[in-house]
């Protein structure tokens, strides 16, 4: 009896000291990181009235298989997604066998002039850029309202995310109204439906196929 009772414990003991050696598999961490940064801190305080207070940056780290970063431009009006504005791109550099991006992604949505504007309508010049050490790109498009706007304000990035290839996320945004009243918005459907009109910038990576 004594014997059995020794030899459980002895069984036991050695099925816990087998799972304590037992490494534990750790998720990989994600090739896509992206975090909130304040593209006005410091001396970059200067740059301000060159890029408009209706600006805002993430940083972007990435390591991995994919061949392009990429932004992609949504326009809501009435809290729902209208159309897409348009896309640019970043090519990624290979470096010790993997793609590899540390950097910042830059928004911009400026007025026209007043002598530029249409009759009636409110027209923006959006301009996004990808910047690094290693260079930087940057497009610029022309985004129109069919409303003359009062009031706008940026929608910003909260908290870090961290994306596996083929996935994206909203990183920042610009809403605008033609009313009086501007509602505070995050980067969720749920929120931007209280929107009168936005527009969303998004950003993954992808294949150049």
């Amino acid at each position: 009896m004594i014997k059995n009772w020794l030899f459980r414990i002895f069984v036991i003991g050695l099925l816990l000291l087998q799972a304590a050696c037992t490494p534990i598999e750790k998720t990989p961490a994600a090739p896509l990181q992206i975090a909130p940064v304040d593209l006005f801190a410091g001396e970059a305080q200067k740059f301000k009235p060159f890029l408009g207070l209706m600006s805002g940056a993430v940083q972007v780290k990435y390591r991995g298989e994919g061949d392009v970063l990429r932004i992609d431009l949504e326009v809501w009006e009435d809290g729902k997604l209208s159309h897409s504005l348009g896309s640019s791109d970043y090519m990624l550099k290979q470096q010790e066998g993997d793609n590899q991006f540390d950097g910042e992604a830059i928004f911009s949505v400026q007025s026209l002039p007043d002598q530029a504007q249409p009759a009636n309508k409110t027209s923006y010049q959006v301009t996004t850029a990808f910047t690094s050490e290693s260079g930087f790109t940057s497009t610029k498009l022309e985004w129109t309202v069919d409303a003359k706007q009062v009031a706008s304000s940026t929608i910003e990035l909260k908290e870090e995310k961290a994306l596996q290839e083929g996935e994206r996320v909203a990183v920042w945004g610009m809403q605008a109204t033609d009313e009086n009243a501007i509602h505070v918005v995050e980067l969720t459907p749920e929120s931007l439906q209280q929107t009168k009109w936005a527009l969303i910038v998004f950003l993954s990576v992808t294949n150049n196929e």
